[in-house]
């Protein structure tokens, strides 16, 4: 007869000690016993959807957009789209250095017929990757909203003003130059202090003077 005799599964054990570990702030108990109920689970998205945030707060990124992701998934499935979007923004501000959750948000958002939200989603996204190290992910989302809105001006605006910083002025000129052919206003003004700080030269001056008397 062995000595020690293996617990047996049980859901509902697991879930309710789970639910007490995490209302008393128990984050890592509570995650063991969601992990209990997922290792012969693997697919249950009602248990990611709980265990996400608690990964996400103890800095287990990775886990906890897995754990989103099938989420979401499921509810896509059955066609619960708005639902889905309210779970990859609670994802967004936890784990919103992540460019991929920006890039399901705004997947989501056009799968609703929401493009200028997909759109803002990326812009909102690139807004949280400042540091010098993650500017490249910041380009990436910036690009993608570009690309769903090719004339949008401040997708265009902060693409330009992100390409100068990370070495690529060229692009940027190219990109201001454009804007600068449709702006107008206090938009206008903007391109042209841009261009003015990106290239200083006469012409660019001239360009941010005409702008600045409501000229073009």
């Amino acid at each position: 007869m062995p000595l020690f005799r293996r617990k047996t599964y049980d859901r509902s054990r697991s879930l309710a000690q789970a639910a007490r570990a995490r209302k008393r702030g128990q984050s890592a108990r509570a995650i063991a016993h969601y992990r209990e109920v997922l290792a012969h689970e693997p697919s249950n998205a009602d248990v990611h959807r709980r265990v996400a945030p608690l990964l996400a707060a103890t800095k287990q990124g990775e886990e906890a957009w897995a754990s989103y992701r099938v989420a979401v998934a499921s509810l896509v499935r059955k066609g619960f789209v708005d639902q889905a979007v309210g779970v990859l923004r609670e994802a967004a501000g936890r784990i919103g250095k992540d460019r991929r959750v920006w890039e399901e948000l705004s997947a989501a958002e056009l799968e609703r017929g929401r493009p200028m939200d997909a759109v803002q989603a990326l812009l909102e996204g690139g807004r949280r990757f400042r540091a010098r190290r993650d500017r490249p992910e910041a380009v990436r989302l910036l690009l993608r909203a570009r690309k769903l809105a090719p004339e949008h001006f401040e997708a265009n605006f902060e693409l330009a003003g992100l390409l100068a910083r990370v070495g690529a002025p060229g692009p940027a000129a190219t990109i201001l130059d454009q804007l600068a052919r449709r702006a107008v206003g206090r938009s206008l003004r903007r391109v042209r202090a841009r261009q003015l700080r990106l290239a200083p030269s006469p012409a660019s001056l001239v360009g941010w003077l005409r702008a600045c008397a409501g000229r073009r």
